[in-house]
């Protein structure tokens, strides 16, 4: 079956692979965790755990409340656990594109007025200060956890990345504001 999954699947796997979760407290965790850099919605989570369940890759546990809904808790099972271990050594990573409506605006902005270039820069570095932060917080919490390298590791590269986009604007920022207060238009090259 290894590659017969999207990465989503097998990224949902993994996740409960980590320890038993409800669908909730999944969403939650990936929220918290993998959501800085591989976004997943709860339709997605919850539509994954029953795919995987489906195949026999998670089994879930039904657990009974007082005055709310019975819970399921999902488990991953010794076939899931294969599973995951072979499609993370045999997956061959593809480039990884992104998409950012952010730097579209800054490639068009000699067609914006200051006010709206400042108010863009402004808007994301703020965004990438909060990031940043809430990062920065992650790794230093998992810093005294050594089970928790790895996932430490993946804030850490998170805090980096940030701190990349906020050594980036603070580098830009006098450059492009200086230009559309000169009211610069430059033709854009066919390449």
């Amino acid at each position: 079956m290894t590659g017969k999954l999207s990465a989503t699947t097998y990224v949902v796997l993994g996740l409960v692979s980590i320890r038993p979760m409800t669908g909730y407290d999944l969403a939650a965790y990936a929220e918290r965790s993998i959501g800085n850099f591989f976004p997943l919605t709860r339709s997605h989570i919850y539509s994954e755990l029953g795919r995987l369940g489906g195949l026999g890759l998670l089994e879930a546990t039904e657990i009974a409340q007082e005055n709310a809904p019975a819970k399921r808790v999902y488990e991953i099972t010794p076939d899931g656990s294969d599973e995951l271990r072979h499609w993370l050594e045999d997956a061959a990573l593809k480039e990884e594109r992104s998409r950012s409506l952010f730097l579209v605006r800054i490639f068009f902005g000699d067609r914006a007025s200051p006010e709206l270039l400042a108010a863009l820069l402004d808007e994301f570095e703020s965004a990438a200060r909060a990031r940043r932060d809430r990062l920065a917080a992650i790794a230093d919490k998992l810093a005294d956890r050594p089970a928790s390298v790895f996932r430490r590791s993946t804030a850490m590269f998170g805090l980096r990345r940030e701190q990349a986009s906020l050594d980036w604007v603070a580098e830009v920022r006098p450059m492009l504001l200086a230009a559309s207060a000169a009211g610069a238009r430059t033709p854009c090259p066919a390449s």
